[in-house]
């Protein structure tokens, strides 16, 4: 409740009546009204003796809790002090049209605020500072934020950033260069990795390095299974056992191709003549892991024209050109139906550089170029090989 005087039970005005005795001069204490005498300033004091309003110069307030008489009251005589307040308007910020305090304000208990609370100069709540668009913590503990239910970072401009002393040392983005916007998760740092750690039965373990110093180089702590989908590598790349023991001399450990398929064979003579393949016959399989090719197949010769020299069976990769021939292959072949020779004298090879498969007859002490008058219609050769490439 509002108001005015130094508290709510005194009010603007208060007397202090005293009884007198024979000579009493100085007058303090609790007077009939119970009340103990006191007051600020003496022109606001006015003093009675019996009824009659004294001068100033008949008594003296000086104290603040005493008036005392010029001369001696007589006994019974009613001397009455009267105290004036001293107030002034207070300094008040109106309720229903608002205002400006200038200077600082103490809230004892809890300052409730329905409309938008303005700080121009910023809001601090214990060790936290908000000014402008910075929220800043002056200790040095953890700052938390627990909400019921979800929290979101809602950035226009895209770019989440994170930093140390206002070192840039991640990000978070949305990347709308392409058509289909990506989200972007970056280490700022010249080099800086990025790392994916775990607890693994109570021990922290780095499951996923991704080396920036190194083009994104990715290392995985366990291994990966592909639940879907195919490991693709990049043409001239492939999977690398350098970690394994090598042998004595080693050229690569580079495991950089796997390819399967088939493809027609073309068939030729040596020396003259020529052999017609059936359609339905004229085809071979192959898978080539590495540098590694194995073919296999079975062709049927459909006619033949005055075929002559040894039988040339093409492949569908040229083998290796290496020193000292290391790159020649024998290959098992299995003709049937033939003129006159017999089954176990023909013979395979596959020379390095040379891609076709060479078949010769082997029925003396060396290979000779005259496999191909063995074959004749309805021929059927059958080969599996194994060559480098």
């Amino acid at each position: 409740m509002a108001y005015v005087g130094v508290s709510p039970s005194n009010g603007v005005r208060q007397k202090h009546t005293y009884t007198a005795t024979a000579g009493q001069t100085s007058f303090s204490g609790a007077g009939s009204e119970n009340i103990t005498l006191s007051y600020l300033d003496s022109n606001y004091v006015d003093v009675y003796q019996n009824g009659v309003k004294l001068g100033e110069a008949d008594y003296t307030s000086t104290t603040g809790t005493t008036v005392v008489l010029a001369q001696g009251a007589s006994v019974s005589d009613i001397v009455e002090i009267i105290v004036y307040d001293v107030f002034s308007v207070a300094d008040t910020v109106s309720k229903a049209d608002g205002g400006t305090f200038d200077g600082n304000v103490t809230m004892a208990g809890t300052l409730g605020v329905t409309g938008i609370l303005t700080a121009n100069a910023g809001i601090k709540v214990d060790d936290i500072t908000i000014d402008g668009t910075e929220i800043d913590l002056s200790g040095s503990g953890d700052f938390t934020v627990d909400v019921g239910g979800d929290i979101i970072f809602d950035a226009d401009s895209r770019d989440i950033k994170l930093q140390d002393g206002t070192t840039d040392w991640g990000l978070l983005q949305r990347d709308t260069s392409t058509t289909t916007s990506s989200f972007v998760i970056k280490a700022m740092k010249n080099d800086s990795d990025l790392k994916l750690k775990g607890v693994d039965n109570n021990s922290e373990i780095t499951a996923l390095t991704l080396d920036m110093s190194n083009d994104g180089h990715a290392t995985f702590k366990n291994g990966v299974t592909l639940t879907d989908g195919n490991l693709v590598v990049a043409n001239g790349h492939g999977v690398d056992f350098s970690a394994t023991s090598d042998g004595t001399t080693m050229s690569s450990e580079l495991l950089d191709d796997y390819e399967e398929g088939s493809y027609d064979v073309t068939i030729t003579c040596g020396g003259s003549g020529s052999i017609t393949l059936n359609s339905s016959f004229n085809s071979a399989a192959y898978t080539k892991i590495g540098r590694v090719v194995h073919v296999h197949g079975l062709i049927s010769a459909s006619s033949v024209s005055s075929p002559v020299g040894f039988i040339g069976l093409s492949l569908p990769f040229t083998p290796a050109n290496l020193s000292e021939r290391i790159a020649d292959s024998v290959v098992p072949v299995y003709v049937t139906g033939v003129a006159s020779a017999n089954v176990a004298d023909f013979v395979g090879t596959i020379n390095e550089n040379d891609a076709r498969i060479f078949i010769q007859l082997g029925d003396t002490t060396s290979a000779q170029n005259d496999a191909a008058q063995q074959i004749q219609a309805s021929t059927n050769i059958i080969f599996s090989g194994t060559y480098i490439t």
